[in-house]
């Protein structure tokens, strides 16, 4: 990536679109909700599935043509941001090409963008995840875990 040019949008399916976590990542400040939703517009991603995998609070992304999923578009303003993003992920993901579609002015809208397939193991449930029960169930003891990290770029 080029330092001067804009990083590629990502598309977000899990415990990042938490706006607390996603904050924290971006920033090391999960307070900075305001500014991490600046960057983001809810999107839809076609041909993939969001499942849960047995004994984790995350989910995995695999490839499913039919299917559509809901998420957020990030668009990172720099490629610190990025990589940032990308550490978080971890081992488990690797970076594959998407089109996300976002609404604007009542339009539908394609933009290309990167989003992180699961490459772990095949232990997954393919049982959907649940934001909502990640953010009332889980939400706060990621928040305390990460609040303990330092952040060092």
């Amino acid at each position: 990536m080029a330092e001067n040019m804009t990083p590629r949008p990502l598309f977000l399916y899990g415990t990042l679109r938490a706006l607390p976590l996603l904050a924290w990542a971006i920033t090391g400040d999960p307070k900075n909700v305001d500014h991490v939703r600046s960057l983001t517009h809810p999107s839809l991603l076609r041909g993939f599935f969001r499942t849960s995998i047995a004994g984790k609070d995350f989910p995995a992304l695999i490839r499913r043509r039919s299917y559509l999923i809901d998420g957020l578009l990030l668009r990172p303003q720099t490629d610190l941001q990025r990589r940032k993003i990308h550490e978080f992920m971890g081992r488990s993901y690797k970076v594959v090409r998407g089109s996300a579609f976002i609404e604007m002015e009542g339009v539908k809208v394609k933009v290309d963008a990167d989003v992180y397939l699961w490459m772990g193991e095949p232990e997954l449930l393919y049982l959907p995840w649940d934001l909502e029960v990640f953010e009332r169930e889980k939400l706060e003891g990621w928040l305390e875990i990460y609040s303990k990290m330092r952040l060092i770029w």
